[in-house]
């Protein structure tokens, strides 16, 4: 399915006013104010949608320090990077930075926009690897298009799925929310789907720092048989993987990972479980 993308424009084409820069960085602090914050965000966000019109979907934007295109509609993840960048998952991005150091490989599986794979890459500095995994055609030239923007950040790209066989997949695209896109029966785009150990071998990886799974509902799928056939010396440190969507599990497969000697070192108000291994 077509969603907006402008891949070809040169980034500051979109740039905001001095006006808008300040509104987003209001609203950035509004937002870390406690729950009386969140409520005042939510009503200026509605008025800022209610006055804006849709020529201005796109807003190219400087954050933590590397440049990003976002789209204002349809899609959280670059929402959040717009207006509360502070708040775009701080505990799970933190944990992953803190634990950078020369060498370190990091997977993102469900990269989106790039949040995760950028940081990381930015963090490196080019001492180390960063693998960003995104199967929506329109989602994953719109992080191509971040990735470019950034020179210094090295971030290799795939475009399938990842679960538990190689072959073939449908997806089904969020209706509000690109981010929400899942694998399903009845999804209407057809993608390649392989297996994290088939990934792995492909991209000649010795070892995995981290990892980070956000495919709504299909964690399961990529992760159990992962930690099943995986070697001890591929096993990461860490993982941050999305819960949010349980309920489609086949099978817990944070089970799995304990076998594997994972302990859960927090569950974030975000909706994701955090994993560390020693």
């Amino acid at each position: 399915m077509s969603i907006l993308v402008d891949d070809t424009s040169p980034f500051g084409r979109y740039g905001p006013g001095i006006l808008h820069r300040r509104f987003h960085a209001s609203m950035n602090q509004i937002y870390k104010a406690g729950w009386l914050g969140r409520r005042v965000f939510g009503r200026l966000r509605w008025l800022e949608r209610l006055c804006l019109s849709r020529t201005r979907d796109i807003v190219d934007v400087e954050r933590f320090g590397l440049n990003w295109r976002v789209y204002r509609r349809g899609n959280v993840s670059d929402s959040r990077l717009l207006l509360r960048p502070d708040a775009f998952e701080p505990i799970e991005i933190g944990t992953v930075l803190d634990r950078v150091e020369p060498g370190f490989v990091f997977v993102d599986i469900g990269a989106n926009c790039g949040f995760y794979s950028l940081r990381v890459a930015r963090a490196l500095a080019g001492a180390g690897r960063v693998i960003a995994i995104e199967p929506h055609p329109g989602v994953r030239r719109r992080l191509e298009f971040n990735v470019g923007l950034n020179s210094d950040c090295d971030i290799r790209i795939l475009g399938c799925a990842v679960g538990d066989r190689n072959g073939t997949a449908a997806l089904a695209e969020g209706k509000r929310n690109l981010g929400e896109t899942r694998v399903s029966d009845g999804g209407s785009i057809a993608v390649e789907m392989r297996t994290l150990l088939d990934i792995v071998a492909e991209e000649n990886l010795e070892r995995i720092d981290a990892i980070k799974v956000d495919v709504e509902g299909f964690e399961d799928r990529v992760l159990a048989p992962f930690f099943r056939e995986a070697p001890e010396s591929l096993l990461p440190r860490t993982i941050v993987a999305e819960r949010l969507w349980s309920d489609s599990w086949e099978t817990d497969w944070t089970t799995h990972a304990a076998t594997r000697g994972y302990r859960e070192l927090e569950r974030t108000g975000h909706g994701n479980v955090i994993l560390t291994r020693t």
